[in-house]
């Protein structure tokens, strides 16, 4: 074991350190470092790099990226500690731990959330360094025959052996955990119906660690002269309110837009319980999972609301229980789920995607979408009906219209009734195509009779531009 020693404290000691950090994160909210790490890197990444991962990984990308890291750090402990023994051999260990409390609350710092401690922090730095010495000493008496008796360095190495197995188990179902989350983590439908089914609904998070399941009878929301139980928010008027969401990742054609049936107090009367600065520019929120958003007051109407409820029934987890915010007129990224705390600044504080380089606003654009037929679709010459919906957030959809000569021309689609001013728009084409192989766009107008852009775009900064297309063969 002698020549191997060091490279066996760097793997026991990564590993033993990221399987305290990973428990006290479940049971404590310790911060975990490879979620800050994975966070930091997301910071650093062009948006181009950022944008093609998640296109090639999808919903696996996150989890993926909480494991990489995971494997890093480890190796990266057994590195550290393989080049210290090389060069201070005498010394490597304490420089080792001093190298790791550093990294470790240098990363915290910059990766720090208001969900955050100081004390969480300090743990979490003092779990990823103690680990080391621990370690050593460990080993240390394993390699010295005088120091212990036969049974007591057997006991020793199995005790030792066993924890890092049971580290390295643990940290394994946690990942599971959340690649089980990631794969929770759904697109919509395709719209059979006007209100989405809650499992139906598209589901995206942020959270490398898995969602927050809140307790509702402890919760609060804190404002800054009163904080509200659950039970007095369900108190308060309750305002009903048909909204489609969509996500700002939602790519040309794609899947991450939902419509359901929300119900919750109007956010003016849940500001009206609270005192608001007379120079308050922005109200900010923050959520159980440290994210924040702000929204501007002056933009408030009576349709924006404090959701306790989607489809009749309260909340899930997944949907941000036991309340979100519905901002109409923008993409999912503005509407916070798992709310906790509201405050005011004269000043904006973008938040959480903002700071990732989505854009502010987040504004939905003029969307369409073709779902009958299924793109590459095999049919018979003759009658063919066209259907797909059309979102164009607050400004609503005023036109359809389809192509299937490469845009030389376009026909008008019928639009149904619309269900509600901020929800999406069915509309159906039924037309006769002889025998060949097309290529059928759609495109919509917005109420104010805005033509939605042919030029494409991918969904960063501020969402996906495009028409939808599909290929269809009629013999």
């Amino acid at each position: 074991m002698p020549g191997h020693r060091p490279l066996i404290t760097g793997i026991g000691a990564g590993v033993l350190a990221l399987g305290a950090d990973y428990l006290a994160h479940a049971l404590f909210a310790v911060p975990l470092l490879p979620e800050q790490a994975g966070f930091l890197l997301l910071k650093v990444l062009p948006l181009s790099a950022f944008e093609n991962m998640l296109k090639a990984l999808g919903v696996l990308a996150r989890p993926l990226l909480l494991l990489g890291a995971t494997v890093v750090i480890v190796a990266l402990y057994a590195a550290a500690t393989l080049l210290g023994a090389r060069l201070l051999p005498r010394v490597y260990v304490v420089g080792v731990t001093a190298l790791a409390a550093v990294v470790g609350a240098v990363v915290a710092i910059m990766a720090f959330s208001p969900g955050d401690s100081a004390i969480g922090v300090a743990v979490e730095v003092v779990l990823l360094a103690a680990t080391i010495p621990v370690v050593d000493r460990v080993l240390d008496g394993l390699a010295s025959p005088g120091t212990v008796n036969a049974d007591r360095r057997i006991l020793l190495r199995n005790l030792f052996y066993g924890a890092v197995g049971i580290a390295v188990l643990g940290i394994g179902y946690a990942n599971v955990r959340r690649f089980t989350t990631a794969l929770a983590m759904r697109e919509g439908s395709r719209a059979p119906s006007e209100v989405t089914n809650v499992n139906d609904f598209y589901v995206v998070s942020k959270n490398l660690g898995g969602d927050p399941v809140v307790d509702g009878a402890t919760w609060r929301l804190n404002l800054p002269t009163r904080s509200l139980t659950y039970q007095e928010l369900l108190a308060m008027p309750a305002q009903p309110l048909e909204l489609t969401l969509e996500c700002i990742s939602n790519d040309v054609g794609g899947t991450l837009i939902s419509n359901g049936m929300w119900k919750g107090p109007r956010v003016t009367d849940v500001l009206a319980l609270t005192t608001v600065p007379s120079n308050a520019v922005w109200m900010l929120m923050e959520s159980t999972d440290g994210y924040t958003e702000s929204f501007r007051l002056a933009e408030l109407t009576p349709d924006h609301l404090l959701a306790t409820h989607l489809n009749g029934a309260p909340l899930t987890p997944q949907h941000g229980f036991p309340a979100r915010f519905l901002f109409p007129g923008h993409y999912g990224m503005k509407q916070p789920k798992w709310v906790t705390r509201i405050r005011f600044s004269n000043s904006d504080q973008p938040g959480y995607w903002e700071n990732n380089g989505w854009d502010e606003r987040a504004i939905i654009k003029t969307m369409s979408r073709i779902d009958r037929p299924a793109d590459g679709a095999a049919a018979a010459a003759g009658s063919i009906e066209f259907g797909g919906i059309a979102f164009a957030g607050s400004r609503r959809i005023s036109g359809v219209e389809l192509s299937w000569d490469g845009g030389r021309s376009w026909q008008a689609a019928n639009l149904e009734a619309e269900f509600a001013a901020n929800a999406w728009r069915f509309w159906q084409l039924t037309t006769s195509l002889p025998a060949g192989h097309y290529r059928v766009s759609v495109r919509a107008r917005d109420g104010e009779g805005t033509l939605q852009t042919s030029k494409t775009a991918g969904t960063l900064p501020n969402g996906a531009d495009g028409y939808h297309s599909i290929t269809l063969d009629l013999a």
